[in-house]
Order: C-alpha cells, then sequence, then structure tokens
C-alpha cells in the first residue's frame, strides 16, 4: 500500500528564554509559518513516503529559520509557555477505524515512553490531544492526538517511522495491535514490534533502529531543540 506522510508540528519561539510571539518572525503561508495561533510557530514540510525524507525536509526548514534568526529558540513538546502544542500528523489515505486504532496504541505506546506526561496531561485539558482525535482532510486526514515530536532528528524519525508502520501493519499484515499490546509495558511494545510486524520497508529499517536508541533515554523536553539538530552551539 502506497500512501504520504505528511506534518505540521508547532513550536514555542523563545529568545534568551524568553517567550516570543511567533508572527514577529515568521510568515503565516511560509514553510516556518504559523498555527491557527499566531503565537505559535509551525513547520510545513509538505509530504513524502518516505519518513528520513520528510525528517530531512524538517531539517532544512529549521536551518533556513535558525539562518534567518540566530537569536531564537524552539521548543516542542506537548505544553510549554500555556500554550498546547500540536504534532499533527496527515495521512493520504481513508481514516478508517482499525486505522485510527493502530496510530492510537503504537504512537500512545511511544508518548508513555518519551513524552513528558505532566505536559501530555496539561494539553488534554485543553481539549487537544486526546486519543483517536483526528479530522478528514481533502488529501485524506489529520491524525491530532501527538504532540510536537521535533525534539530532535531521532524524536522525529522515529515518530514518522511507527506512524507509517502502525498503518500498515493494519492494511498490509492484518495486524491486531490492541492483542499484540495486550497487557505489555508500551516499551516492551514497541522493542518487540519489528518481530511483529511483516512488511517493513527500506525507508523504515532505519528508523526502527534510532526506536531502539531512544527508548533507553530520558529526555528533556524543555529545552531548544535547535543544538539536537546541530544548529546551534
Amino acid at each position: 500500500m502506497n500512501f504520504t506522510i505528511g506534518a505540521d508540528p508547532e513550536l514555542v519561539v523563545r529568545k534568551q528564554g524568553q517567550f516570543c510571539c511567533a508572527d514577529n518572525f515568521f510568515k503565516a503561508n511560509s514553510s516556518m509559518g504559523l498555527d491557527g495561533c499566531s503565537s505559535i510557530a509551525e513547520v510545513r514540510p509538505g509530504f513524502s513516503e518516505s519518513p528520513i525524507d520528510l525528517s530531512s525536509k524538517i531539517f532544512q526548514i529549521l536551518s533556513y529559520a535558525h539562518t534567518k534568526q540566530p537569536e531564537l529558540e524552539f521548543i516542542s513538546g506537548h505544553y510549554a509557555n500555556d500554550f498546547a502544542l500540536g504534532g499533527h500528523i496527515h495521512f493520504s489515505i481513508s481514516p478508517e477505524p482499525k486505522i485510527i486504532s493502530a496510530l492510537d496504541i503504537v504512537l500512545r505506546s511511544l508518548s508513555n515512553c518519551i513524552d513528558d506526561k505532566e505536559q501530555r496531561c496539561k494539553r488534554e485539558r485543553t481539549g487537544y490531544g486526546k486519543i483517536s482525535s483526528y479530522r478528514k482532510k481533502y488529501y485524506g486526514f489529520e491524525y491530532r492526538t501527538p504532540g510536537s515530536f521535533l525534539l530532535s532528528p531521532t524524536t522525529t524519525l522515529v515518530t514518522f517511522t511507527l506512524a507509517k508502520l502502525a498503518v500498515l501493519g493494519v492494511t498490509e499484515d492484518n495486524l491486531d495491535f490492541v492483542e499484540i499490546k495486550n497487557r505489555q509495558h508500551s516499551c516492551t511494545f514497541l522493542k518487540s514490534l519489528k518481530h511483529a510486524l511483516h512488511t517493513i520497508p527500506d525507508d523504515c529499517k532505519e528508523g526502527l533502529k534510532e526506536l531502539d536508541v531512544l527508548l533507553g533515554k530520558k529526555l528533556d523536553w524543555n529545552q531548544n531543540i535547535l543544538p539536537n539538530w546541530g544548529l546551534a552551539a
């Protein structure tokens, strides 16, 4: 099954640690633009069939933004400076219930392992980021549950990889992720996922390797993401 993935993850903008409105620096209709609220920046990399290619597009946008505004810092996660941050993922397919369920199980498991739970709860209390949150779009649908996953190239690539594999798992391999997950701890489930999947495209293999590394780390979501992308000292 061929389909594309896109995204429009949001970022809080800071300067010397202090919050700044994104519309002071970025235009609405650009690749580094604004979300519905002019206070928050939004990265728009377009779409691709490859998680690696899509992650590369995000790097290019962040690099351009840093070149234009080198004094700025960017914060990802679920919640920062009293703003809920979304990491919406776009799919060029129909939002069938089994696909939404697969995304819920696989990406929520990733969130359980790497995200800041307090941030996630704050975002959910605003009404955003709840399980099975999606919108139909002209291209397919937008999955709206994840927070902004742009903390690093690894968190970005792993998120896109698992999103693609979740869809392929139910559409190509006919997997029942509810049964596979069962009562397993989220990290145990994710570590064993590659053994349950039959369809693993070449462009997903690097993301699965990075997943194993990521699950062994403690992440700080209240930090400028740019050094993680090799873009700032």
